[in-house]
């Protein structure tokens, strides 16, 4: 087996690195395969934002039903924001 060895050094007197720090030592699982996780969810691509998104609203959205409303005409305004919420949810 072909090993590399790395060694890391945190500054508690740095906020950041201090809560890194009390994340790792608080961890009850493999130090090292926390460390190699978060460094290659670091560096891996990251999913499109506005996609996941979408993707969230949709889920919550999915099993909600709306009751038609008898109201009066709506404005140009108002059925440009619907629209606009239409498209966002790819409708």
């Amino acid at each position: 087996m072909s090993t590399k060895r790395r060694s890391l050094r945190f500054n508690l007197e740095n906020m950041e690195e201090l809560r890194a720090w009390e994340y790792l030592e608080s961890y009850r699982g493999s130090k090292n395969s926390a460390v190699i996780s978060a460094i290659n969810s670091y560096f891996e691509p990251k999913d499109d934002l506005k996609e996941t998104i979408r993707e969230t609203i949709r889920e919550c959205l999915k099993d909600i039903s709306v009751a038609p409303i008898k109201t009066e005409v709506l404005s140009e305004e108002e059925n440009d924001l619907l629209d606009s919420v239409d498209m966002f949810l790819g409708n």
